[in-house]
């Protein structure tokens, strides 16, 4: 345990600030009176609208791995926090893997090095589901030994050794935070992959029935974008280093239920087409909260149709 961190006043580099969570971050950063906020972003698939009018953000056009490190030492100059969340994602890495290694290992390793060079106080690294590697079973668990199976989970598990090694050497805070299935407002960006609510409300808005694939008993952890933010910044402001969180509801939702509850909050006809079953079926990929919520005393207030309200309404107005 250390001291406790104060985002008040400070000035905090978050990367991937521009895209979906990130740009959540920045807000709830602006929202603790944050002084100054620099976003490095590749602006890839994260874009400056995202940001809220009026915040005091610098945006730094950065891709990391591949762009100038001198540029991320000069967006680290003066910085008191970093909050790691930009990286190349799971769909990427299966037409591009190499893409994902150069920025996920890569450029994290850059990236933490001029942080730890600029004088950063506590670095908190978002890792994911991924680096655990497995499809079924009892919920995740962070003390179980991570067997990642994919070139993304195994970047990101990487990315948190990586983040434990810079913060160990040179002697500053850390906190790493494994996201479970985060939704919400802006969370397809151009990526390439919609998640499954953003497709199934897409198709009811269109005047289709969602697709369920296979049985649809395929369980996942949602969380809504803005309890992960929550628990993000908790990590950094609590005295908690160099620890692991599951960051997710804990809660098991199979597809079926998700997409019953998408057509509810929608008001549409309640019913689905059947769909081949693929990848996922029989999968269970849930996290066991109970550390983070005993040691940071977070948990997940917004319910699913919360969420699943506010995530329609934000479609709603951006179509």
């Amino acid at each position: 345990m250390t001291e406790p961190h104060r985002i008040a006043g400070s000035t905090v580099v978050v990367t991937g600030g521009c895209g979906f969570i990130g740009s959540h971050l920045v807000s709830a950063l602006a929202a603790r009176g944050a002084r100054r906020v620099v976003v490095i972003d590749s602006l890839r698939y994260g874009k400056p609208q995202n940001l809220e009018a009026g915040l005091p953000v610098e945006v730094v056009k950065h891709d990391l791995g591949f762009g100038d490190v001198a540029e991320l030492e000069r967006a680290c100059a003066g910085a008191d926090y970093l909050f790691h969340l930009a990286a190349e994602k799971h769909n990427q890495s299966k037409d591009d893997p190499t893409r994902v290694l150069r920025a996920n290992v890569e450029g994290t390793a850059a990236l933490l090095g001029a942080a730890c060079r600029a004088g950063v106080r506590k670095v908190l690294f978002t890792s994911s589901l991924y680096a655990y590697g497995r499809l079924s079973g009892p919920p995740m668990v962070e003390s179980e030994h991570p067997h990642p199976s994919t070139v993304y989970g195994i970047s990101k598990l990487t990315g948190e050794h990586l983040t434990a090694f810079f913060a160990r050497q040179h002697g500053i805070d850390f906190v790493t935070l494994r996201y479970f299935f985060v939704y919400g407002p802006r969370q397809f960006a151009g990526t390439g992959y919609k998640s499954v609510i953003v497709k199934s409300f897409e198709r009811l808005l269109s005047g289709s029935a969602p697709i369920v694939n296979g049985d649809g008993q395929q369980a996942l952890d949602y969380i809504f974008v803005d309890d992960a933010v929550e628990a993000t910044c908790s990590a950094l402001e609590s005295p908690v280093s160099g620890e692991l969180f599951n960051v997710g509801s804990g809660v098991a939702t199979s597809v079926r239920d998700l997409v019953a509850a998408i057509t509810r909050v929608s008001g549409q006809p309640a019913g689905a087409e059947a769909g081949p079953a693929d990848w996922t079926a029989g999968s269970s990929r849930v996290g066991n909260v109970a550390k983070i919520r005993d040691r940071l005393g977070f948990v997940a207030t917004t319910s699913l149709e919360q969420g699943l309200t506010a995530t329609l309404r934000w479609l709603e107005a951006s179509s």
